[in-house]
């Protein structure tokens, strides 16, 4: 750049000839600007805003006298170069599908990261060369000669590139003029000249050096652009086109369509309208709440809509229609102009009944599925659970140790299992009650779960008897864990019916792998251990004894 400022500068006429084609392309953009409905408008924008990077690079390559500074506004160029023809493919797409969505900013990004990477290939070049050779300089010693480009692998990487989507381009307005007829087929024959010729004057410069006014004739050849979207917009009236194919989509609906003044009037109105309304004479200019069948319920339904993108349903003797409606505006200097409404009707009858029928049948299943749910719950908890004490009964104990058991011999950790039976149960039910029983075991029960950790289990197996399992707990952890619940069960009365009883418990514990290898045989020995401990006088644990 500061060699640029200290550069000298002179005009000359292919400096004024592309400053006049830059001109012509503010202008077509500012049209561009002006224009809503215009498919592929946002692309078309992009396409010319890339272009005035490209020509204008260009006037400052041929205006400046210092052969470094035409080499910086060459790479400067880039952007543009690259830009143009990826814009134009997008835009040649939307215009021939008549797309007018607004392109996505992630697309917009993905579109601009080709320029960028190129842009930054060739601004690299004095640490690489791969984009301009060592043989780059000007054609003669004269201030202000034209640089002779020495194109290294990266520039006709770069070109195949832009080449790949200028086929894709022709491909495009090729297939559209094959596809079409008449004066659309005319509008693509212009758009494959309007393409071509910029492509052709870039593949002579750069396959055969050919070079006007010792510059690429690129850029110049847009001159041609311009004066060609010119004369299409002006004399083929290129953009008139689309009010005449909404006017023949209009009268080809199969569904209503209305449109209504500011004043809710009625100023246009296809068949399927007009049919549905049972009106043939004197329907335009009628006010829309005065039209017979659905005019006040269309009326109702206007002065409460809240956005126009809001679908609604209008049900018409047993009929329904979803109604949407988007506003008709004309853009002025001082901002958008409503001029008025477009109202279309589909008839959607059949689905609406089928939606409420099937909303009936889906509340029935569903209804249907909760109870089964809940039944199933209540039947698997029945199965699994003890009812008085909710603790798990013996059908789960068999699953519950065969997945520890997997566990610990994963982990090569013990598993200790404790046999409680509580004493003299029997006589406590002969002298106070089986209620007051049945209060003890729950007791019970919630006395050994607040004594537990997460990983261990308590389980019902019998009347009085109870069975702990303690995951990972070897012979000295469990034996004083259980001493602990025999003391604290021992230490205070537990609340019943019949007021404060005192109880204690004996318990037997076995250990795996020490005194058996499944539950069978540490139940086995585990209840060996609980008479013992009955026969030493209850209240209090007994370890099994390792077998010989």
């Amino acid at each position: 750049m500061s060699r640029c400022a200290d550069a000298g500068w002179s005009m000359s006429v292919p400096v004024l000839l592309t400053g006049l084609i830059c001109l012509g392309v503010v202008v077509l953009a500012r049209w561009v600007l002006r224009q809503r409905y215009f498919p592929g408008r946002e692309s078309f924008l992009y396409m010319h805003l890339a272009s005035l990077w490209w020509m204008a690079a260009a006037a400052l390559e041929l205006a400046t006298q210092d052969a470094g500074c035409k080499q910086l506004w060459a790479v400067m160029a880039w952007p543009g170069i690259v830009g143009v023809p990826t814009f134009w493919a997008v835009f040649l797409w939307q215009y021939v599908n008549s797309i007018r969505q607004p392109l996505l900013l992630p697309l917009r990004l993905a579109l601009g990261l080709a320029p960028v990477l190129i842009w930054g290939m060739a601004a690299s070049n004095p640490w690489h060369a791969l984009f301009y050779g060592a043989g780059t300089a000007p054609i003669a010693d004269t201030p202000g000669a034209p640089v002779q480009y020495e194109h290294g692998p990266l520039f006709y990487l770069a070109t195949v590139y832009v080449y790949l989507l200028m086929c894709f381009c022709l491909a495009v307005v090729v297939r559209a003029a094959v596809v079409g007829y008449g004066v659309h087929r005319r509008h693509y024959l212009c758009f494959v000249l309007v393409t071509a010729l910029p492509w052709l004057a870039n593949f002579s410069y750069v396959g055969f050096g050919w070079t006007l006014f010792g510059f690429d004739p690129t850029p110049f050849s847009f001159a041609f652009t311009l004066l060609a979207f010119a004369w299409l917009i002006v004399s083929v009236r290129l953009f008139d086109l689309l009010p005449m194919a909404r006017h023949l989509l209009l009268e080809a609906l199969l569904d209503p369509v209305l449109v209504v003044d500011p004043q809710r009037r009625v100023v246009e109105a296809n068949p399927e309208a007009l049919k549905l309304a049972g009106l043939h004479t004197s329907w335009q200019g009628r006010a829309l709440e005065h039209w017979p069948v659905f005019g006040p319920a269309l009326q109702a339904l206007l002065e409460r809509q809240a956005s126009e993108d809001q679908l609604l349903v209008l049900h018409s003797s047993a009929r329904y229609f979803e109604v949407r409606t988007r506003a008709i505006e004309r853009i002025t200097r001082d901002g958008a102009v409503v001029l008025g409404r477009m109202l279309y009707l589909r008839d959607v009858t059949q689905r609406h009944l089928d939606a409420l029928r099937l909303a009936e049948a889906l509340a029935v299943s569903e209804e249907r599925l909760r109870t089964i749910s809940s039944l199933h719950a209540q039947l698997q908890e029945q199965a699994l659970c003890d009812p008085l004490t909710g603790l798990y009964n013996r059908r789960y104990l068999d699953e519950f140790f065969a997945r520890e058991l997997a566990r610990a011999q994963r982990e090569q950790s013990p598993i200790a299992i404790g046999l409680i039976d509580l004493d003299h149960f029997k006589q406590l039910n002969d002298l106070h009650g089986h209620l007051a029983g049945d209060d003890v075991l729950k007791a019970v029960a919630q006395h050994l779960l607040d004594s537990l950790r997460s990983s261990d289990a308590v389980f019902r197996i019998g009347g009085e008897e109870f069975l702990l399992i303690l995951p990972g707990a070897g012979r000295d952890e469990a034996l004083m864990r259980l001493q602990a619940l025999c003391r604290a069960l021992a230490g205070e009365p537990l609340p019943t019916r019949s007021g404060g009883q005192h109880i204690t418990l004996s318990a037997g514990l076995a250990v795996w792998p020490q005194q058996g290898n499944d539950l069978d045989q540490l139940l086995q020995v585990a209840d060996l251990a609980l008479y013992q401990a009955k026969r030493n006088g209850r209240n209090q644990v007994v370890v099994a004894a390792d077998p010989a």
